[in-house]
């Protein structure tokens, strides 16, 4: 399938979030725009996830994989920051909240691009080995 790359961690990412929105809770406008503020946080977090991945799967990986950890650990100390602003912002009555939700899913979204594109890359180097390895020309 084309774009899985795409669809697989947005899938899931709307998953976590219709559940953490939908279950036990009645709806509400301001929960439901707490819980996007949040969104950054858990798109984080998967990039995260995606880069430890890679750093463990193989032990060419753990240099390159260990600096982008460290960058993703101090992303995600920055986002949680513009998480908690951006909901203090709205409790205040203040529109500077989308602002900060804005650069919070943009900073969220230049993270999950570069650790899924950290696995794919990856993926293809082995691929491109594997095969030369198994079949010299």
């Amino acid at each position: 399938m084309e774009h899985l790359q795409i669809i697989l961690p947005s899938v899931l990412l709307l998953i976590g979030f219709l559940l953490k929105l939908l279950v036990g809770r009645k709806y509400d406008m301001p929960a439901t725009i707490q819980a996007v503020c949040e969104l950054p946080v858990d798109i984080v977090f998967l990039a995260l996830s995606f880069t430890v991945a890679f750093t463990i799967t193989r032990i060419d990986n753990q240099s390159v994989g260990l600096f982008y950890s460290f960058i993703g650990i101090a992303s995600a100390i920055l986002i949680v920051l513009l998480w908690r602003i951006s909901v203090d912002q709205f409790l205040r009555g203040s529109k500077m909240w989308i602002l900060v939700l804005f650069i919070n899913l943009l900073v969220a979204g230049l993270a999950i691009n570069k650790s899924v594109n950290l696995v794919i890359e990856n993926d293809k180097l082995e691929v491109t080995d594997t095969n030369y390895e198994t079949n010299p020309k």
